[in-house]
């Protein structure tokens, strides 16, 4: 498996885990709300699990974009990004390192096609 591939794995199990955990325990989806947050985490879990058997190095590539400028909009936004998802102190350590780890795989994928020639990446 590529780094891009076990990104998938890790990250989309832990944030479809971090979003059902939430969900089940009757979130708010008032703004800002936990539920917002936690339809958020649902819908890139999927994606990434999903993109584990298509395309990993896209979709890997978009879900660090997005942690990135969650990241920025956290702390520009203070407790809540775009006033619609609430940010707290684990948002303000999961975010950029969703974001880093993100493009760590991706480079260390295009690293190893590089030298090995295309995988399945």
């Amino acid at each position: 498996m590529t780094a891009t591939q076990w990104y998938c794995s890790v990250v989309g199990l832990f944030l479809l885990i971090r979003s059902l955990t939430t969900l089940l325990g009757a979130p708010a989806f008032s703004l800002p709300g936990s539920g917002w947050r936690a339809a958020l985490q649902a819908v890139v879990g999927i994606t990434l699990l999903a993109g584990l058997r298509t395309r990993p190095i896209p979709v890997v590539t978009a879900v660090g974009i997005l942690y990135a400028i969650e990241t920025a909009l956290g702390i520009v936004g203070g407790d809540a990004i775009l006033g619609v998802i609430p940010v707290d102190m684990r948002d303000r350590i999961v975010h950029p390192t969703l974001a880093i780890t993100a493009a760590l795989a991706v480079f260390a994928t295009l690293r190893r096609t590089k030298r090995r020639g295309p995988v399945d990446a």
